[in-house]
């Protein structure tokens, strides 16, 4: 038996694997593979595909059953109201995934992955686990001037390719009392970031619209803001998650995260934390197998 052969037999999963064939050509955007096209037929998602194509948002419905939304609501109040360290004090809460398992539920929610995977391809990582509370206005204004386009960090002109996919998981029921997000539909095609006279007078934004347990999401170029006053009484409780495509690293590092917290999630968990892809290892990119070149594939998605 040559070297080779051992470390095939006796090595970890990603070197017994056998190797994926190599992609010589980019999928270009919304170019469905028929197996990602029955999926999103499947999971009602034909509108919400759709309409993110054409105005750069959109929404997702029925997610997860009325129960699991309520859970969510008072999970995200406890943790904010008990979390010390939340750099947004009882407003909100950050690095949420340890911190109940309902988070883990809703990373993998089958709807936002195949969202996901259209918007930023196969391999796409967790990047962010965050909520806030926006309870009602105590001072007038108009909540102007955070207008902006979630890959702040990406230099214009952004690619044709997506980088990033926001999703907010409306607790309570968004419009424009309620302070929700507001978007500016088909600025995703500017594919750059809001000039300052555009901060400051936000030309054709929207309000978004969705009952409560609905999902509003965008792509990484659409411009937005969420700082619209809340004008009613009650709380905005609201989930922020966001996705990148593997090449764009996360906001949020959960390295820390052992090999007995995931036992008994879901491979898609594993695939979220980066730990199925080469990118970022202390054994270096290439003492990874399978995961190398699954990984470069991964990125032509």
């Amino acid at each position: 038996m040559s070297e080779a052969e051992a470390l095939r037999e006796e090595g970890p999963k990603e070197m017994t694997e056998e190797m994926p064939p190599p992609v010589f050509e980019t999928r270009q955007p919304f170019d469905l593979t028929d197996e990602l096209r029955a999926r999103v037929a499947e999971l009602d998602l034909v509108d919400s595909v759709e309409h993110v194509k054409e105005h750069g948002y959109g929404y997702v419905h029925d997610a997860a059953p009325p129960e699991f939304v309520a859970r969510l609501r008072e999970t995200i109040i406890r943790i904010a109201q008990s979390d010390a360290e939340s750099v947004l004090a009882r407003l909100g809460a950050t690095m949420l995934l340890p911190k109940d398992p309902i988070f883990a539920e809703v990373v993998v929610n089958p709807k936002l992955l195949t969202m996901v995977e259209i918007l930023c391809g196969k391999g796409a990582m967790l990047s962010q686990v965050a909520a806030t509370i926006k309870p009602r206005a105590t001072e007038p204004g108009d909540g102007k001037g955070g207008l902006h386009a979630d890959q702040n960090w990406t230099p214009a002109p952004f690619p044709v390719h997506n980088q990033l996919v926001t999703f907010c998981w409306a607790c309570d029921e968004f419009n424009e009392a309620a302070g929700s997000t507001r978007v500016v539909p088909g600025s995703h095609r500017e594919r750059r970031h809001p000039n300052q006279r555009e901060v400051a007078e936000e030309p054709g934004v929207i309000h978004t619209e969705c009952p409560a347990g609905s999902l509003v999401f965008w792509d990484g170029s659409t411009w937005h803001s969420g700082g619209a006053p809340r004008t009613v009484d009650g709380e905005r409780v609201v989930l922020h998650v966001t996705y990148s495509r593997m090449a764009m690293r996360p906001v949020e590092c959960y390295d820390f995260l052992g090999e007995d917290w995931l036992a008994d999630k879901p491979w898609e968990m594993r695939v979220l934390l980066g730990r199925e892809d080469f990118l970022n290892t202390p054994q270096g990119g290439f003492a990874h197998g399978i995961k190398l070149p699954r990984a470069m594939n991964w990125a032509k998605t």
